[in-house]
């Protein structure tokens, strides 16, 4: 990974993530690869773990490092936080924030959810669209399978 375009995270790149982080069960997946619960293992605090197989996604790369370089100067409460990426042989491990509370497309799955409820979410994922934006960034991918519900019951990206 000398080529700078093709660079993850110098400091990371040499640490096993294995060694930092347990990955408990595959909770969604999608084109570029897998997610898990995960367990930060210094900490005990849960991480969410997305697994890339660069192989087959060589031709993303550029959006993935793309991808990371915005994920690591965002700070929002309406946006998932971000504490970093590791490479490991042709995998790439992308940990965030573990969302708890699920998907908005979890809380659908039991029936209809009411509208103040519906009117707070809303607004939460509004608020973290209006902070991308503001900092001229695009999320390219909202949908309600993908936007989590936090621990402490705010709406993310």
């Amino acid at each position: 990974m000398a080529d700078r375009e093709h660079e993850v995270d110098d400091a990371n790149e040499a640490l096993d993530p294995e060694l930092l982080y347990s990955k408990e069960y595959c909770i969604g997946g999608g084109s570029f690869g897998k997610v898990y619960k995960g367990v930060d293992k210094r900490t005990g605090q849960a991480v969410a773990i997305k697994v890339i197989d660069i192989e087959s996604a060589e031709d993303e790369v550029e959006d993935i490092i793309q991808e990371i370089a915005i994920l690591s100067e965002l700070q929002s409460p309406y946006v998932t936080k971000y504490y970093g990426s590791y490479a490991k042989g042709a995998e790439l491990w992308i940990v965030m924030e573990f969302c708890s509370g699920g998907s908005c497309a979890d809380l659908m799955k039991p029936g209809l959810i009411g509208e103040d409820y519906i009117a707070i979410i809303v607004r939460e994922l509004l608020m973290g669209l209006d902070y991308l934006h503001t900092d001229k960034k695009l999320h390219r991918d909202v949908k309600g399978k993908k936007d989590a519900l936090a621990p402490d019951d705010a709406n993310r990206l």
